[in-house]
């Protein structure tokens, strides 16, 4: 299988990238990283072709085009922040949707896993799954979910054979930004081991991460077997915490009891909890790594790589 990676310098791109085989015919897609090709180099990752590439502009597409045909694609490319889409919401939905659109409109797929995100139920409380009818306000939930309704629109079109969109809760885990609170989290309690962390809002907002090797295991299930009776399913650990929880439990999994502080606010408010049981019938999926463990293997990553 030929297989195309687009967004593969983010941090979900790295992961997906590390645990492929070594045989797999893989063209990775980056474009504002500066250190990717170093990280290629460095962790055995040599014989994945890199392509440098705006995806937003028709040149950039037609560089990838020029690597395939690609019989696969999991499309990673976007705006990791949410937060940054409210001060920029053109920035977002160029990301989010307008590269997706260019990419799909230039280039043919036997199969696309798209990422979307849990962000889509944005507004919705309680139980949701792929069945409830979101209606999101937060820019970086509307850009994903219009982008979900493109894929469907080049999957109508035949240019793509098999569609998948995954909802996608979260992960944590080596190679995430610094500024993710997981790696916070270790950073503080684990590695400096202060007792103060400052929640941004009123630490009620609920967080459904799995440890990435988890999330990357999912993807590669899918890309696998993409199921034709559910093209738009959820991916998350189902065992949602509030902030405040995941800093207790964060704190104890290093021996500390925190002193947590709370202020200002947070653009997204998630009262939301997937009961989708897509990826565990479809699959026999569900995560393995408990919370605890994979924020050692964090801290152990952080301490190595400092």
């Amino acid at each position: 299988m030929r297989l195309l990676v687009t967004g593969a310098s983010g941090f979900l791109g790295k992961n997906l990238l590390l645990s492929l085989p070594k045989e797999t015919d893989l063209t990775a897609v980056y474009f504002r990283s500066t250190e990717f090709r170093a990280f290629l180099r460095t962790t055995g990752l040599a014989h994945v072709r890199a392509v440098r590439a705006d995806l937003s502009q028709p040149e950039g597409v037609e560089a990838v085009v020029a690597e395939g045909p690609f019989d696969a694609c999991v499309f990673l490319a976007a705006n990791g922040d949410p937060a940054l889409s409210v001060e920029q919401p053109a920035l977002d939905l160029a990301s989010n949707c307008a590269t997706l659109v260019n990419f799909l409109e230039r280039c043919s797929l036997g199969t696309l896993v798209f990422l979307s995100s849990g962000a889509v139920y944005d507004g919705l409380r309680g139980a949701v799954s792929s069945d409830s009818c979101p209606r999101p306000r937060l820019p970086y939930a509307v850009s994903k979910l219009a982008a979900e309704r493109y894929v469907e629109h080049f999957r109508s079109r035949g240019k793509v054979g098999r569609a998948v969109v995954v909802r996608f809760f979260g992960a944590y885990g080596p190679h995430e930004p610094p500024r993710k609170v997981y790696t916070k989290l270790v950073r503080r309690f684990g590695i400096q081991r202060g007792r103060r962390f400052t929640i941004r809002g009123d630490g009620q907002n609920l967080i459904d991460a799995m440890y990435v090797t988890d999330a990357v295991r999912a993807l590669r299930m899918i890309l696998d077997d993409p199921p034709t009776d559910r093209p738009v399913f959820d991916l998350c650990s189902g065992r949602p915490l509030t902030l405040t929880e995941l800093v207790v439990r964060a704190a104890s999994a290093f021996g500390v009891v925190p002193e947590i502080a709370y202020e200002g606010e947070v653009p997204e408010h998630i009262e939301f909890r997937s009961v989708d049981r897509t990826m565990a019938d479809h699959f026999g999926f569900a995560p393995t790594v408990e919370l605890e463990a994979g924020l050692r293997l964090l801290h152990d990553h952080l301490r190595a790589s400092s």
